[in-house]
């Protein structure tokens, strides 16, 4: 007769590997998610003032593996904006998924500078509204300053990207 113990504890083994190799494949995933993220914008996901998308970027406001089943982002909209605020849409769905938010973007030296921020810890499940003013894309504050393609970065607040896209200002 086999000793129980000794499948037990191969048992338990087993089930250690099979952790440990699936959060390497997730945190492999979330690195290649947060490569793609620094990347120079190419495109955007066109929106009217509604928020309806009129043409789709596929790299555009895609969720990291890391939130994949606890957030949605909606595109931001308008895109592009001659001026008008742009708002940012999630949808938490997951309690106590999200912890805090950070809304960045590089800024013409290449420097993540801060556009928006939610200190809430959670943050609560529902949907939740971010306003950006384009006059934040400039260093200047102007129109005129601000006027190009935009990467922004959606951070939590421990650093995980949680998505990105582009915003166009005209």
């Amino acid at each position: 007769m086999q000793n129980p113990s000794i499948s037990i504890k191969n048992l338990i083994a087993l089930c250690v590997l099979l952790v440990a190799g699936s959060c390497t494949k997730a945190d492999e995933a979330q690195k290649e998610f947060e490569q793609q993220a620094f990347r120079l914008s190419e495109n955007i996901t066109e929106t009217n003032s509604a928020g309806e998308v009129t043409s789709t970027d596929p790299d555009d406001w895609r969720v990291s593996p890391l939130y994949s089943s606890f957030v949605e982002v909606s595109p931001a909209y308008p895109n592009p904006t001659n001026g008008e605020s742009i708002k940012v849409e999630l949808l938490v769905t997951g309690l106590g998924s999200v912890n805090g938010l950070e809304i960045y973007f590089f800024d013409e030296t290449d420097r993540l500078r801060l556009l928006n921020f939610d200190e809430r810890i959670p943050l609560p499940v529902g949907f939740t509204e971010y306003e950006v003013n384009p006059l934040q894309f400039s260093s200047g504050n102007t129109i005129a300053g601000a006027i190009g393609l935009h990467r922004v970065l959606i951070y939590d607040r421990r650093g995980d990207i949680i998505s990105y896209g582009d915003i166009k200002i005209e």
